[in-house]
């Protein structure tokens, strides 16, 4: 895992190092995942539906590529105000200005936790 200092001296994760394909494939071979996961992604009939179609853009250059550049801006402290813009907690609005990837990541989960409870009722 590649591990840098951030703004402030935090340590600050590399989120292609973290996000790979084998850590993905069996979080996206289960169907509920998917099925959960494709309303937030664009549509079109060349994109991805698949196990296999999503495992295979994973592992393209252009994504590791754009995480890594993701990761980067998102550690560099900038992304504050655009995530604000998105409608996410405040809780990851305060990590993405701070840098903080670690504190960002835990702030997306912790907000998705009460969805995902209610799809388990479901």
């Amino acid at each position: 895992m590649n591990v840098r200092a951030g703004p402030g001296g935090s340590q600050q994760v590399d989120l292609a190092s973290v996000l790979t394909p084998e850590m993905m494939a069996p979080i996206l071979a289960n169907a509920n995942v998917r099925r959960r996961l494709l309303p937030y992604l664009p549509c079109g009939e060349s994109l991805p539906r698949t196990a296999e179609e999503i495992q295979s853009t994973l592992t393209s250059p252009q994504f590791r590529q754009a995480l890594g550049m993701f990761s980067a801006t998102l550690a560099s402290g900038q992304l504050g105000p655009l995530m604000c813009q998105f409608g996410l907690p405040a809780e990851a609005v305060e990590a993405a200005n701070k840098g903080d990837v670690e504190a960002f990541a835990k702030a997306i989960q912790n907000n998705a936790r009460p969805k995902q409870e209610g799809h388990a009722k479901d």
